[in-house]
């Protein structure tokens, strides 16, 4: 798991949302994960070794729980290392 400035992730949502509410319940509470996390290709439950990963962070609605993942190098929080990172 890659911590990082968690401030970098609220500025850039702060930047691209501009304040806009939960989708779902439409309280606007938003808790940011210092964590990132990837998502890899699903390939019928067998591991791809050198597949892509796509590095994502959490942002939780801390009313509803709704939970939308954040590219991590699209908000400037991590450097891509190799080119199966996007």
């Amino acid at each position: 798991m890659a911590k990082f400035d968690g401030q970098i992730a609220i500025a850039h949502l702060q930047e691209k949302w501009e304040g806009k509410p939960c989708p779902m319940c439409g309280v606007g509470n938003w808790n940011v994960n210092n964590s990132t996390f990837q998502l890899t290709e699903f390939n019928q439950g067998n591991m791809i070794i050198g597949g892509p990963v796509v590095p994502v962070i959490p942002v939780v609605c801390n009313n509803c729980g709704n939970t939308i993942l954040v590219n991590a190098i699209t908000a400037g929080v991590i450097k891509p290392e190799s080119e199966g990172v996007k």
